[in-house]
């Protein structure tokens, strides 16, 4: 099968990660995905470095009509099965590039917020539950909408720098190492994972943030580190791309977000058998299971979500355990192999939905 993978895009994100990650499975199983998008970007960046067939389309806003007409081209041109849509802007063009080219077209919701522009789309994929309930109340049809969980290559089982020379870079000693890894954006709350921590003073941990710290939100994080007294025991690491090795050197893992579909982040700390301390927004619950793989706690509630980090710094058996059934969890529903399946069998209903 020949599918276009549609995306605008200019930064590393986790609807990027995970359109890489897709275009990568779907070509080992033996279709063809080919790019078309911009190319002055990350994902073009990463989409050349992989090897994978690519066209520059701008996909300029949503009145970008040249770009609507070099999609359509490009579809008939190359004889595609198949344009598959990621985001507003990815599904906007996909549904009315296929409809010019009379190919079908799939679209992805990534999020819990965006919810125009899917309607040509002949099927839907929801990244998760929440997701396909936030579509609902926009008022799309539910036969449209396939929940596919995103889904992770193994990475705990990639090379990667050891746990040891990892720790030692970060300047750790014996003291619990907390991971979070994310864009430095108001969404993601690192303000109040800060102002938790606070209060944890006496616990011995360390924390380490991957992520931008020079862009406008990680200054001020910086400085708020510095007015809470925690300048010494909170690691900006900037920009990052061995997170498995950080992930991997790690003892527990937070993502205190404000706003969250289902994230990468919480999968690839699945697959390192890390707990999990997480808000409880859009799809975090279909991976963190209160008591079992970690703890979910409302966002922007410091006290509530320092308890829960405490629960876990005072106990490592129960971080071992909650590990443990992160990893099982992972397992169990959130392979690269399990998304892989799930959305050709999408594509599958899409092909049989557009030929009617």
């Amino acid at each position: 099968m020949k599918i276009l993978m549609v995306l605008h895009s200019h930064d590393s994100g986790g609807a990027e990660r995970h359109a890489l990650q897709l275009m990568e499975g779907l070509r080992e199983r033996g279709h063809e995905p080919v790019f078309a998008g911009p190319m002055d970007g990350w994902l073009g960046d990463q989409v050349k470095a992989a090897g994978l067939r690519h066209h520059h389309i701008p996909l300029h806003g949503l009145i970008d009509l040249p770009s609507v007409w070099k999609l359509a081209s490009l579809a008939r041109r190359e004889q595609a099965d198949l344009i598959h849509g990621h985001l507003t802007r990815g599904a906007y063009y996909a549904g009315l590039g296929g409809k010019l080219a009379g190919v079908a077209n799939v679209a992805t919701a990534h999020s819990t917020n965006a919810g125009k522009h899917f309607g040509r789309a002949d099927r839907i994929i929801a990244v998760a539950e929440a997701v396909q309930t936030f579509l609902l109340g926009r008022g799309y049809e539910a036969e449209r909408i396939q929940v596919v969980h995103n889904g992770i290559p193994d990475i705990a089982a990639q090379p990667r720098a050891s746990r040891a020379a990892m720790r030692h870079e970060l300047g750790l000693g014996d003291e619990p190492c907390l991971l979070m890894a994310a864009r430095f954006i108001q969404a993601k709350g690192h303000d109040t994972l800060l102002q938790a921590l606070a209060t944890l003073k006496a616990r011995p941990w360390t924390l380490a943030l991957a992520g931008d710290k020079n862009s406008e939100l990680g200054v001020r994080m910086q400085a708020l580190a510095q007015e809470l007294g925690l300048a010494g025991r909170v690691r900006f690491l900037g920009l990052r791309e061995d997170v498995p090795a950080l992930l991997g050197a790690a003892d527990l893992f937070v993502a205190p977000s404000r706003r969250e579909a289902l994230s990468l982040a919480l999968l690839e700390a699945s697959a390192f058998s890390l707990p999990i301390v997480a808000s409880w927004v859009g799809g975090t619950g279909e991976v963190v299971k209160e008591g079992d793989n970690g703890f979910l706690v409302p966002p922007d509630d410091p006290p509530t979500l320092a308890s829960a980090i405490d629960t876990l710094l005072a106990d490592p058996v129960l971080r071992q355990d909650c590990g443990a059934r992160a990893r099982t969890r992972f397992d169990d529903g959130f392979t690269l192999d399990a998304m892989l399946g799930k959305t050709l069998a999408v594509y599958r209903q899409a092909l049989e939905a557009h030929t009617r």
